[in-house]
């Protein structure tokens, strides 16, 4: 059974959590991205490919240098610029932590949560 990866920006409630459960934070925010940055994101990725699934926004991801894979699952906002929720199903773990750092680097940090419990963590950008 492979893992689900839920990413959520860090936030004080989020923040509260994480200390909560023994995790270092940075002091700085990080913000939800909408799924067009997130499209563009993936696209300026060097060596990672994504495929959209069906009429969806979700996109299957591969990274041609390395073989890695992940499903990537969005639920688009109601409002075209509203920020939208999205999670990673399966693949490598590697490849999730790649792109949540492109999203921390333009919104700052964010946290990767594996939904098995196995892991918690901070991501900031460079």
């Amino acid at each position: 059974m492979s893992d689900s990866y839920t990413v959520l920006p860090l936030t004080s409630e989020v923040r509260e959590w994480l200390h909560g459960e023994g995790v270092a934070c940075p002091l700085a925010s990080g913000r939800a991205i909408t799924s067009a940055e997130l499209m563009r994101l993936i696209q300026s990725l060097s060596s990672v490919q994504g495929k959209r699934v069906a009429a969806s926004a979700d996109c299957e991801l591969s990274d041609s240098s390395t073989e890695e894979h992940t499903l990537l699952l969005v639920e688009e906002s109601a409002q075209p610029s509203g920020p939208c929720e999205f999670h990673f199903r399966g693949g490598h773990v590697s490849l999730v932590v790649r792109v949540v750092a492109a999203i921390a680097a333009l919104a700052g940090p964010q946290v990767i949560h594996a939904h098995s419990g196995e892991f918690t963590k901070v991501v900031v950008g460079p």
